[in-house]
């Protein structure tokens, strides 16, 4: 049931203007008769709400966001195979960290984030001028939440974030840039501001903006204040872990992939903010979790297009507690397509059991072995963290509901917090209650007996591998420029990304990050 869902075809997400962009100063209008309809109309005000939550998509596109917060990790490794993968380096780029302003997925993203921030912008704006009552003051709150995640986004990616108010419509203005402290600073008060008059995810459920996510998303400020801010705030983010664990609205389930099905909704226990998808409208390849890493011939069901891309580094795939661990590998789906979620090695087979071949006639079997610049097909161990929808009609549109934000890594986050803190009692605690739901069928995963903040980012692995967050827990962990498998050590200042060079272009008050 997505009774609260917000699903729509792209096509569809048209706002008259976009007023309140932060990076571009161009006036955009698309029908100008349409728009004078939607803004003045307060029955219009679901039009107005939606398009900022549309923007959400965004964030789980693999090509885009989730690309730069996993292709630059040791997570995953997307190597040239002869003619395929290279696109003029891309890539490659983003697993070495040798991207420039220039690079295609940067620019994307920077354009992304800041729509969804302009969007959000719009909605506070023109919501704020209807008559006001409990639905449009609610929207107008959700809005600013909205605002304030796009805002972190952009901060966890760049250090800095342009910045409008809603009611700012003289556009000969150029937005300020915030920075660091200041940044990380304005994004906690928005979303305190707001906390207090959002609704419960009893109430509209995780597919609109609730307690729960403010809660969340504070705890992930504080968490990663350090880095933001350059000060510690365990405390804090404890505080905003416990609002969320405490609030009897999330669960952690024994049943790992559970998550991952093709049916799956937002009214899953341990979802606090999702992203809602549908197979019904056509959203793009961009939200398809098997074609970019399946082989060209795991077709199944109505997959006829698959890519042989991506895969994991065996950096990564080493650490892993293969026999005992229920989160390295599940096989619920593989009489339907042939192979298994998480972890892909070895010799694969189609839905009929007969196995397969590579496109010059040689058994299909992965292995951990990669060659970033010239990889042969079988190279790589794939990985499928969401199940496609065999009979789908549309393979290019994925039916699971994505989480943003679960109950799992606000307990992840607490243990991390308290272990920094110098609880190591708690930090065990926590620790131990996330892995005494994740045994195998038969096995038991082993509790741990101490903890090291090596322990914790593991875990973090683990738990949440895939899903894009590895790049900020590396950061965060002092790691992300560790050489890993293909990957050299790198600079410093890769833990920032370059600003485009077109967004420097329309905003002076942006200045380039060191380094490049």
């Amino acid at each position: 049931m997505k009774s609260n869902s917000i699903i729509f075809p792209f096509s569809v997400l048209l706002l008259v203007f976009s007023l309140l962009s932060c990076t571009d100063l161009e006036e955009n209008v698309i029908d100008e008769q349409l728009g004078g309809d939607l803004i003045k109309n307060p029955n219009n005000v679901q039009s107005l709400i939606n398009p900022p939550y549309g923007s959400l998509r965004r964030l789980i596109e693999w090509y885009d966001y989730w690309g730069l917060q996993q292709i630059t990790t040791d997570e995953t490794i997307f190597p040239t195979r002869g003619t395929d993968w290279f696109d003029n380096g891309a890539w490659q780029q983003l697993h070495i960290h040798t991207w420039s302003p220039d690079h295609i997925r940067l620019k994307n993203v920077w354009d992304a984030m800041s729509t969804g921030l302009s969007r959000s912008n719009t909605a506070i704006y023109y919501i704020g001028q209807f008559p006001q009552n409990e639905t449009t003051e609610q929207y107008i709150n959700e809005a600013r939440f909205l605002r304030a995640y796009y805002m972190y986004v952009i901060l966890d990616l760049w250090g800095k974030v342009p910045y409008r108010p809603a009611d700012e419509l003289d556009f000969s203005i150029t937005p300020e840039v915030l920075e660091g402290k200041e940044a990380v600073d304005f994004i906690i008060e928005e979303v305190k501001a707001v906390l207090p008059n959002l609704k419960t995810r009893s109430e509209v459920g995780t597919e609109r903006v609730t307690q729960g996510a403010a809660n969340a998303l504070l705890a992930k400020l504080y968490l990663n204040y350090e880095v933001y801010g350059g000060e510690e705030k365990w405390d804090d983010a404890i505080t905003y872990c416990n609002a969320v664990i405490n609030s009897g609205e999330y669960e952690v389930t024994d049943d790992y992939w559970s998550m991952f099905q093709h049916d799956v909704t937002g009214d899953h226990p341990e979802f606090i903010f999702t992203v809602p998808m549908s197979d019904e409208y056509d959203m793009g390849g961009g939200s398809v979790w098997v074609n970019f890493t399946l082989h060209y011939s795991q077709t199944f069901g109505n997959y006829t297009s698959l890519w042989n891309g991506g895969s994991t580094t065996s950096t990564f795939f080493n650490t892993w507690d293969q026999e005992n661990d229920v989160r390295f590998y599940d096989d619920r789906i593989m009489d339907e397509t042939g192979f298994n979620q998480g972890f892909l090695v070895g010799q694969q087979y189609g839905p009929d059991g007969e196995p397969l071949e590579t496109r010059s006639g040689d058994p299909l079997i992965f292995v951990p072995e990669i060659d970033l610049e010239d990889s042969p097909e079988n190279y790589g161990v794939r990985v499928v963290k969401f199940a496609p929808k065999p009979d789908t009609e549309r393979q290019f549109s994925s039916s699971n509901d994505v989480p943003l934000m679960r109950i799992s890594d606000i307990y992840l986050a607490r243990a991390e917090a308290f272990l920094r803190s110098g609880d190591g009692d708690a930090a065990l605690t926590d620790i131990n209650y996330i892995r005494s739901r994740r045994s195998t069928e038969g096995e038991e995963l082993p509790l741990l007996e101490s903890l090291t903040l090596d322990d914790i980012l593991k875990e973090r692995g683990f738990e949440l591998y895939w899903e894009g967050y590895r790049r900020q827990d590396l950061i965060r962990f002092g790691k992300f420029t560790d050489a890993w498998q293909e990957k050299p050590v790198t600079d410093a200042t890769k833990t920032l990304f370059a600003l485009p060079t077109s967004a420097i272009d329309v905003n002076e008050n942006l200045t380039q990050n060191p380094g490049y």
